[in-house]
């Protein structure tokens, strides 16, 4: 039996479960918006038109990938002038994510549809993409067979595969060395992605005809660094007190991983009385959650979008806005990135490059399948640190708003670079230095294109 066959009468014994699963994320809301969409349902103005421009269609799946998507985009735009483009997401996020940063380069935006093989069809029909472009470890088996027998060339950019991913995929070898044979070009983060893509596939991981590695495109991301001037608007609109040192968690995503926060930061609170505290949940959604744990905490936390109400200094803020925490970092004496601590999504691990292009010190837990190469390298370059629980993230934290206090000898020991102001230098050489990969990921795909 093909492994299309084998694929699809699993999706058919497993209907009366998937039907109920769909169900409960329509009821819940996470999979609501854009339903007709997510059925294949494009609206009138995507369909393509006999003898009209030929197309490009992206895909990513939510907030964190279209961000590393967006610099790809951008270069794709402007080498090729004479295609449209179209982006489609899986998540609201995403969704949102894509309208604030993909939307000046895209001709259309659309949530992504299910992989049932009459779903896909109607949407490849619809597009009738000359190129499919597919984020990071996007791997949808009836999207691709379907792709592949329409003629549409199909590439993965920023790929990666996690070792967890892998482990789980490895049960599905078979399906997963069908769903591959459908990709034209795999263009890999690193030399490990490109180890396992090639395992799954039962590729060579010599054959460079078909899979390379070029790097992170996150580090081309629209990240500008604020002038000092505009860190101190920021930080007076904010309503933070002008001097007070700040600590950012960013993107954390589970009551869990904030409770470990809360409490160190109450303990950092015996030392620092003025210390403020910005949490940014992962989903806006939990805003609300975080505030009433920030509330039971002894914390009195303010929304961003309430600030308008609230009497300055405010010491503790929620940010509950998309898309505004990449430049809050910038008032950030360090931050901290969440999904680290369990439990975790995916492996764990988001966008520790954010807080890096201000040149902010980044704290991160123990489980970041998701992002190993980038804290690998930010490790290794002195200016990101793991933590392994509540106590470490207490000490770290300390020892960076004690940077002028300690002995050179106690920097040494905990391998810190002699200050923070060197953090900052060093984590911009960082960013400067990989710049630049987005441009070679477009320069692959247009190759290809053109072949």
């Amino acid at each position: 039996m093909s492994a299309f066959l084998l694929y699809n009468l699993v999706l058919v014994l497993l209907s009366p479960l998937i039907a109920l699963y769909l169900l409960q994320r329509y009821l819940s809301g996470k999979s609501k918006p854009g339903w007709r969409e997510r059925w294949g349902h494009l609206p009138p103005a995507f369909h393509s038109k006999q003898g009209g421009r030929p197309r490009i269609w992206m895909h990513a799946v939510s907030a964190g990938e279209v961000v590393a998507a967006v610099p790809i985009l951008r270069e794709l735009r402007s080498r090729l002038p004479e295609y449209d483009f179209y982006f489609s997401v899986i998540t609201p996020a995403g969704y949102e994510m894509a309208e604030q940063q993909a939307r000046a380069y895209v001709e259309g935006i659309f949530y992504s549809p299910f992989d049932f093989a009459w779903v896909v069809r109607r949407v490849v029909r619809a597009l009738r993409p000359a190129l499919f472009v597919s984020l990071e470890s996007e791997i949808w088996f009836n999207l691709l067979h379907t792709l592949k027998r329409n003629g549409v060339r199909t590439v993965m950019v920023n790929g990666r595969i996690s070792e967890k991913s892998f482990r789980r995929s490895q049960k599905a070898r078979f399906l997963f060395r069908w769903a591959i044979s459908n990709l034209d070009l795999m263009l890999m983060q690193s030399a490990g992605d490109v180890r396992r893509i090639c395992a799954l596939g039962g590729l060579s991981p010599t054959d460079t005809g078909r899979v390379r590695v070029l790097g992170n495109s996150k580090f081309d991301q629209a990240v500008q660094r604020l002038t000092a001037e505009q860190v101190v608007t920021l930080k007076e609109s904010l309503k933070l007190p002008p001097d007070a040192p700040v600590w950012v968690a960013g993107s954390t995503r589970s009551p869990e991983e904030e409770a470990v926060v809360f409490s160190a930061y109450n303990a950092l609170l015996k030392e620092f009385p003025d210390l403020c505290l910005v949490v940014a949940p992962r989903q806006i959604d939990r805003a609300k959650e975080a505030i009433e744990a920030m509330l039971k905490a002894g914390l009195n936390p303010v929304r961003r979008t309430r600030l308008e109400d609230a009497t300055a200094p405010v010491h503790h803020l929620v940010l509950d806005t998309m898309g505004e925490l990449a430049n809050v970092y910038a008032v950030a004496t360090f931050a901290f990135v969440g999904n680290s601590f369990p439990p975790v999504v995916k492996g764990g691990g988001q966008n520790l490059l954010q807080p890096l292009a201000h040149g902010k010190p980044v704290l991160f837990g123990p489980q970041h399948a998701t992002i190993r190469s980038e804290a690998q390298m930010v490790t290794e370059a002195g200016v990101g640190f793991c933590v392994q629980n509540g106590e470490e993230l207490i000490e770290r934290a300390r020892n960076l708003l004690n940077y002028e206090k300690l002995t050179e000898r106690a920097l040494h020991s905990l391998n810190y670079p002699a200050s923070c102001e060197k953090i900052g230098r060093t984590a911009l050489k960082l960013m400067e230095a990989q710049r630049g990969v987005s441009a070679r990921y477009a320069e692959q795909v247009v190759e290809l294109l053109k072949r």
